[in-house]
């Protein structure tokens, strides 16, 4: 049972990153995509504004919390 739970916080240990810099990505080309097109769909162009910032937001805390643990155990490790 335990060994399931280890498997499943590894997973989401990698996983949410990559998935909030993938959204991030996908926002970011969307919004330069619309962008163009701004006059003609103002809530489009909103939305991908809006999933843009959330998705950056995301991104950076997520990636931040990853570099720091990685950082820290790489610290540990050096003191042994």
């Amino acid at each position: 049972m335990d060994a399931y739970i280890a498997d499943i916080v590894i997973f989401l240990f990698f996983a949410l990153p990559a998935a909030s810099v993938i959204w991030f990505l996908a926002s970011l080309i969307g919004f330069f995509v619309t962008r163009r097109q701004r006059e003609e769909e103002p809530d489009r162009f909103k939305r991908w504004r809006r999933s843009l910032v959330a998705s950056a937001i995301a991104a950076v805390v997520f990636v931040a919390i990853f570099v720091g643990i990685l950082v820290m155990l790489v610290a540990a490790v050096a003191h042994m």
